[in-house]
C-alpha cells in the first residue's frame, strides 16, 4: 500500500514560480498524496493561479482569510488545521522549487528504514537569472547540541511521521500567528524533534532543485552578499534571540539548561565557556569556528 502523505505548500506572491513547482509535486512516483495550498496574502496573481488547481483531485486551497505575515506562520496554521491524524507522513513545500519524482518515495524509505520520526535532504541551488547551480551538503552528522543553533536542512526537504507532526502541533498550538514572525519552521520542528530524542534522518542525496531569485525567504545565501547577510543578523542579535526563542517552545529541559543559562547571560566569561561546548553547537566543523569567533568577540 503507498504511503499517504500530507504536503503543505505555503504560498505568498509566487506567480512566477507556482506553477511548475504543483505540477512537480502532483508528479511524485509510488505515493498518495493530499496537497493543500494556503495563500498568505498575495498582492500578484498567486491566489487566482493556486485557484486552477482546486478542481483537482487530492488538492485542497485553505481559504481562512488571515494573512500570518511570514512563512512560518503559514506552515503552521495549515498544519494546526489539517488533521494530521489523518496521514501517515506529513511534507512541506516551498513555492518556488522544483521536486524530483521520487523525492516523497525517497523519503518515506529512509524513514521506515531507520526508523526514524523526521527527515531533511540536502539541495540543488540554482538560478536561471545567473545561470549557475551548486550542491548544498546539509547533511553533516548530528551534533549534541545542534538542534539549539540550526535547523536540519531546507524547511522543503523536510518530512515527518504523523507521530512528530502531532508533537509539533502541540507544541505550537498557544502560539499566535505574529509569534512566528521572524521565526524558522524548519529550525522549530527539527528542534522538537530532537528535545523529544526522536529520531532523524539526514539524507545525503538532494531531492530539489531549490530555486534562487531576488524574494527569497533566505535562500541559500552563498554568494559574499549573501554571507555579509548573515553576519549583521547575527550581529544585530537575530541569531541568539532565536536560539532562545527555539529553546523555550521546542521543550529543551535538563539536557539544555546548562548552555542555555550561559546564551542567557553571555557575559565574556559565558561565551568563553561557550567556546568550549561549540563543537556541538554545529555540524559542520567549519561553523563551529565561526561561531567560536563570534563567541569570543561579543557578535552572538
Amino acid at each position: 500500500m503507498m504511503a499517504k502523505i500530507a504536503v503543505l505548500l505555503a504560498a505568498y506572491n509566487g506567480e512566477s514560480f507556482i506553477v511548475s513547482q504543483i505540477n512537480s509535486i502532483l508528479s511524485q512516483l509510488d505515493v498518495s498524496i493530499d496537497l493543500y495550498i494556503r495563500d498568505d496574502g498575495s498582492t500578484d496573481n498567486t491566489a487566482n493561479i493556486v485557484e486552477g488547481f482546486d478542481s483537482l483531485p487530492h488538492v485542497a486551497i485553505i481559504k481562512d482569510g488571515e494573512s500570518t505575515r511570514s512563512a512560518a506562520g503559514n506552515f503552521f496554521k495549515m498544519l494546526s488545521c489539517i488533521g494530521v491524524d489523518s496521514y501517515e507522513y506529513i511534507a512541506f513545500a516551498d513555492q518556488d522549487d522544483i521536486w524530483d519524482p521520487e523525492k516523497l518515495k525517497r523519503a518515506v524509505s529512509k524513514i521506515v528504514e531507520g526508523c526514524h520520526e523526521g527527515y531533511s535532504a540536502d539541495l540543488i541551488a540554482y538560478s536561471n537569472s545567473k545561470g549557475h547551480a551548486h550542491y548544498l551538503k546539509k547533511s553533516y552528522p548530528a551534533k549534541k547540541f545542534d538542534y539549539l543553533f540550526q535547523g536540519a536542512s531546507a524547511g522543503c526537504t523536510y518530512v515527518m511521521t504523523s507521530k512528530l507532526a502531532a508533537l509539533v502541533v502541540e507544541s505550537t498550538s498557544k502560539l499566535q500567528s505574529k509569534d512566528f514572525i521572524g521565526r524558522s519552521h524548519d529550525w522549530l520542528v527539527y528542534a522538537i524533534a530532537r528535545a523529544h530524542q526522536m529520531s532523524w534522518c539526514y539524507d545525503d542525496y538532494a531531492p530539489i532543485f531549490y530555486r534562487q531569485h531576488a524574494t527569497n525567504v533566505y535562500g541559500a545565501m552563498s554568494t559574499v552578499g549573501g554571507l555579509l547577510e548573515k553576519i549583521k543578523l547575527v550581529r544585530g542579535g537575530w541569531y541568539r534571540s532565536n536560539v532562545l526563542w527555539i529553546a523555550e517552545h521546542c521543550g529543551a529541559g535538563e539536557t539544555e539548561k546548562d548552555i542555555l543559562r550561559l546564551v542567557r547571560g553571555n557575559s565574556f566569561f559565558d561565551r568563553l565557556r561557550l567556546i568550549g561546548y561549540a563543537g556541538s553547537f554545529r555540524r559542520k566543523a567549519s561553523e563551529c569556528r565561526i561561531l567560536s569567533v563570534f563567541f569570543f568577540f561579543g557578535l552572538f
